[in-house]
């Protein structure tokens, strides 16, 4: 059974891409994607999200690729019998060895997360030393294969720059020294002149650029996306919130922040259900404030407010947690429903709310000595079991006959329904008898 009151706490934000967010992420995601796409510039505070949670991605992809290349690189040594039988041993040196070396280094460093400028400096020398590698085997081998290496690592070059989400200057940078390293190495190409050589690096260095351009825009449609995540959390977070809020109000009461008489209903019919607990064990006790009407008349409906407030936290801090639930079921009435409880038990309990409301002597102005009080808050009790084959309605009629029983006695009493419990039971046996006559 649920608690009988109680503040909500908070349920902290379902978090679809795994960013906690802030005021001012919210603030800046929705200034960011009402401008243009290619506009959008992250703070520092969203770029340490983003790459918090990009990172996962990022790593995989890089590593995925540092473990193939370094596998294909390993793959062609056998493969450079047939092309440069002449450069074995430096290719054995340098592919199968040289490369994946450098390879693996670049794995470690991206083992864990790093900073945007590790990051993109492991990439760069990494790609510097793939491609001074492979110029070297292409000037030893020579002939044909200079012109084939040197394309080889462009081709890689250009791969990189697409795969590896590295921040936009350290694409351009690679770009850069790719295309400087090109160039550097098929100027001393003997087999082509000058302008060939110009030619083709251009050539190449127009198409490494037009991957750059992609990897940016890839980039600014990442952040883009990213952005829309982020929308979506708050949003979707906002409305959960709205939804749990809404669920209150229906649920509790705002005054006291006990359940309220619809919370009542819905727990009482899933007892009711529940084959676990006994019927006989469940105990209703119907509360009233005594001459609660007199105290607003007098005092004012705000000292009224602070008592019902006042006595509902005497109710709750008398009954078991857990066990037991308290709700307001009326204007100054309360209820209680008590499980796995005996006779003794529930009497017990109601004398204890009883006297604990009395102790806190609560003036009330509106009742005189005359009226044989001592002009103090207190509260009548009725107490009912629920009786198999009774329903929840019979058993709430019950415990409010026997709390008007206490009313009718002077208040500030507890009573038991038994009576009007038998007496129903009679009225229930006498028409089947009636029938089976």
């Amino acid at each position: 059974m649920e608690p009988a009151a109680g503040s909500p706490t908070p349920t902290p934000l379902d978090d679809a891409t795994g960013v906690p967010m802030t005021p001012a992420l919210e603030a800046e995601t929705e200034r960011l994607l009402s401008q243009r796409t290619r506009d959008i510039a992250f703070s520092p505070e969203m770029i340490r999200a983003y790459r918090k949670k990009d990172w996962p991605q990022r790593s995989k992809i890089a590593r995925a690729w540092m473990v193939w290349v370094a596998l294909i690189s390993m793959t062609f040594v056998p493969i450079s019998q047939l092309l440069a039988p002449d450069a074995l041993r430096l290719t054995a040196a340098i592919s199968g060895l040289l490369v994946p070396a450098l390879h693996g280094c670049a794995y470690l460093v991206w083992r864990r997360p790093r900073s945007a400028f590790v990051e993109g400096a492991s990439l760069l020398l990494l790609m510097i030393g793939v491609m001074l590698a492979y110029g070297t085997l292409a000037v030893a081998a020579g002939g044909s294969d200079y012109e084939r290496f040197l394309v080889c690592i462009m081709y890689v070059s250009t791969i990189a720059i697409v795969v590896f989400n590295v921040d936009y200057v350290w694409a351009l940078a690679l770009m850069v020294c790719s295309t400087s390293i090109f160039f550097a190495f098929e100027v001393f190409n003997p087999a082509i002149d000058i302008k060939e050589a110009i030619g083709t690096s251009v050539f190449f260095a127009m198409g490494i650029f037009a991957a750059t351009i992609a990897r940016k825009t890839q980039a600014i449609l990442a952040k883009k996306a990213f952005l829309l995540s982020l929308r979506n959390q708050y949003r979707s977070a906002a409305l959960t919130e709205a939804n749990r809020q809404l669920e209150i109000l229906a649920t509790r009461d705002p005054l006291t922040g006990l359940g309220n008489r619809r919370s009542a209903t819905d727990l009482i019919e899933r007892l009711w259900h529940d084959p676990t607990v006994p019927k006989r064990s469940i105990a209703f006790i119907m509360a009233d404030i005594d001459q609660f009407k007199r105290l607003n008349d007098t005092a004012g409906h705000a000292a009224g407010d602070a008592c019902i407030r006042e006595v509902a936290r005497t109710i709750e801090s008398a009954v078991r947690l857990e066990q037991d639930a308290v709700f307001r079921y009326g204007g100054e009435e309360f209820l209680i429903v008590l499980t796995h409880a005996s006779a003794d038990l529930a009497w017990a309990m109601a004398q204890r709310i009883r006297c604990a409301v009395e102790a806190l002597a609560i003036v009330n102005p509106g009742i005189h000595p005359a009226d044989g009080s001592a002009g103090r808050i207190t509260i009548s009790l009725g107490i009912a079991f629920a009786q198999d084959g009774a329903a929840p309605e019979i058993v709430a009629k019950w415990a409010d006959d026997a709390l008007y029983d206490a009313k009718r006695s002077g208040r500030n009493a507890v009573f038991f329904a038994s009576a009007h419990a038998l007496a129903d039971a009679a009225d229930r046996v006498q028409p089947a008898a009636a029938q089976a006559g």
